[in-house]
């Protein structure tokens, strides 16, 4: 395809956020089999999952767990979602400008790390008498400067496939895995005992 029409796709494929949010509300009615026009703990955390695959719509998770902290809630409507879902007023998402090294890495960086100010931890409170050292560091909030600048992270995914390249061979994607490493056992010949082959 040429880049024009790959283009005129593009913008044919993305729709307005109030499709978005139509769509998303959908989604929200669905997940809620009973009916009740809120969703459990358990039931959001399906939806957000769901939401986030469909990438239409920026979501917070911090933001909408911290809101319901604070309202001590275990229940959360859609128009709840809808309010909470971009974070806090003025909140950053990510750098608005997307750099590449020559390399063709992307400057863009996680939301968590653009701002140290908003960063949150749940710190646990220790006796005094047996406090440790890692507890004395991990108190401590971090600074703008210990924030990355760059990202070259990866996404949080776990493989389920093994991809094996074996010489002269074009690579296999296998389910199974197989030891391919060094071999220390005896070699036996099939043909006599004076061929066997001994490290």
């Amino acid at each position: 395809l040429s880049q024009g029409r790959l283009e005129k796709e593009r913008a044919a494929c993305t729709m307005s956020q109030a499709e978005a949010w139509f769509v998303i509300g959908r989604l929200f009615k669905v997940i809620d089999k009973q009916k009740r026009g809120y969703l459990d703990l358990d039931q959001l955390v399906d939806f957000v999952a769901e939401v986030k695959k469909m990438d239409i719509v920026a979501v917070d998770e911090a933001h909408i767990v911290g809101q319901l902290q604070e309202s001590d809630s275990e229940k959360i409507t859609f128009a709840q979602f809808q309010d909470w879902a971009y974070g806090p007023p003025g909140y950053v998402d990510e750098v608005e400008h997307d750099t590449k090294d020559p390399f063709g890495n992307s400057s863009l960086v996680p939301k968590r790390f653009v701002d140290a100010e908003q960063f949150r931890s749940n710190v646990k409170v220790q006796h005094p008498c047996y406090t440790t050292t890692g507890h004395d560091i991990g108190i401590k909030r971090p600074s703008q400067v210990d924030m990355p600048v760059k990202w070259r992270g990866k996404e949080g995914v776990f493989t389920t496939d093994f991809v094996m390249s074996e010489p002269g061979k074009t690579a296999v994607t296998i389910n199974n895995y197989t030891n391919r490493g060094l071999r220390t056992n005896k070699t036996y010949s099939k043909v006599h005992s004076e061929f066997d082959i001994d490290f």
